[in-house]
């Protein structure tokens, strides 16, 4: 299913959920694990992020950098 259009928080919501739920592409399997590897995190977690960072990018909106 193709994620939705629209900058509201329900949206973004649920583009994040679609982007968790759905199995990744070939790509973006490798993708997400090299993030894994760069942060040192689990590929669990650098899923979430790539998820978050896609739907913010959908929205037109930006993350803030955490310091």
């Amino acid at each position: 299913m193709p994620l939705k259009r629209g900058k509201s928080q329900k949206t973004v919501s649920a583009n994040i959920k679609e982007l968790i739920k759905k199995r990744p592409s070939k790509t973006r399997s490798k993708a997400i694990s090299t993030l894994a590897k760069r942060t040192g995190e689990s590929t669990s977690k650098a899923r979430r992020r790539q998820a978050i960072a896609i739907a913010l990018s959908k929205a037109g909106k930006s993350k803030k950098k955490r310091k």
